[in-house]
């Protein structure tokens, strides 16, 4: 097992990537104590810390947080830091320093403008694409930056999209009832959606239901739903060209044509038709 790992690396802001690590690593010390961590005065650059396993402390805008596995806070350029390591249950804490030519805006669109705790709803794929960027920077150093911004770019979206709000009375069963229905929702999306029927399968009230979803997936269970049947109309347009529109509609959830053809255009611009002529002709 490694005990640590941290790389610091050059400045590259005159490539103007979207996303580069000043820094990044992994402390993983279960053996050790001592990881405690005081700036009172942050840092210059966005910085991201993921709990992978044990427990550690964050003391954030006055007030003490207790964090565990599956646990994320994010600070924004210059905002006071005071972080450290539980001493009976040592975490394993991967952490990135970042900065970007579009980064401020994309992170300000996307809710992340201040310092914050969040709970991943999906944190393998984080600590993945975190462990495939400190594999790059240890076997290549700093001579690919064009690699180390993609997947530096790569744990900030994994981030973005899986991160939802902290609260001190989680409850990580009801993100992982949502999450498991997801699948099951996309197979039967060419179904009649039924809101109450998904929000008792879940063991919630409707008003719940919906609530909880939104928190998890940053979508509505309607707005998921249409995701998945423009998918699966996507794919029937292409492959099986044969097949009348109104059918690919009627096989993907919607009753008329009118109203497949006007969802179709809201979420590709442009018809059923238009998108089939147009892949088919390539």
């Amino acid at each position: 097992m490694r005990v640590s790992r941290e790389f610091y690396l050059p400045n590259f802001s005159e490539f103007r990537f979207s996303c580069f690590p000043h820094s990044a690593g992994n402390y993983n010390r279960p053996f050790k104590k001592g990881h405690n961590v005081t700036r009172l005065g942050g840092v210059r650059d966005y910085s991201l810390h993921y709990v992978a396993e044990g427990s550690g402390i964050l003391e954030l805008n006055g007030d003490t947080y207790q964090l565990r596995a599956g646990d994320a806070f994010w600070h924004v350029p210059h905002s006071p830091m005071r972080y450290y390591s539980s001493d009976d249950n040592p975490w394993n804490v991967y952490w990135m320093q970042m900065y970007g030519s579009t980064l401020p805006t994309f992170l300000s669109e996307n809710g992340f403008h201040q310092s914050s705790i969040w709970t991943m709803n999906d944190s393998e794929l984080l600590q993945l694409t975190f462990d495939e960027l400190l594999d790059e920077i240890e076997a290549h150093n700093f001579l690919r930056p064009s690699r180390i911004s993609a997947l530096s770019y790569g744990v900030l979206i994994e981030f973005v999209s899986h991160a939802i709000p902290y609260s001190h009375y989680r409850s990580v069963n009801s993100s992982d009832k949502i999450l498991a229905l997801l699948p099951l929702m996309q197979k039967k999306a060419h179904l009649p959606f039924v809101l109450e029927a998904w929000a008792e399968q879940a063991g919630y009230t409707p008003n719940y239901f919906c609530s909880l979803f939104k928190k998890v997936t940053r979508m509505t269970p309607v707005s998921y739903m249409t995701k998945c049947r423009i998918q699966l109309s996507k794919h029937l347009l292409v492959q099986q060209p044969v097949i009348p529109i109104k059918e690919v509609a009627i096989n993907s959830g919607y009753p008329g044509l009118s109203y497949f053809n006007k969802k179709f255009m809201a979420s590709e611009g442009m018809t059923p038709g238009e998108f089939r002529n147009r892949h088919l002709n390539r």
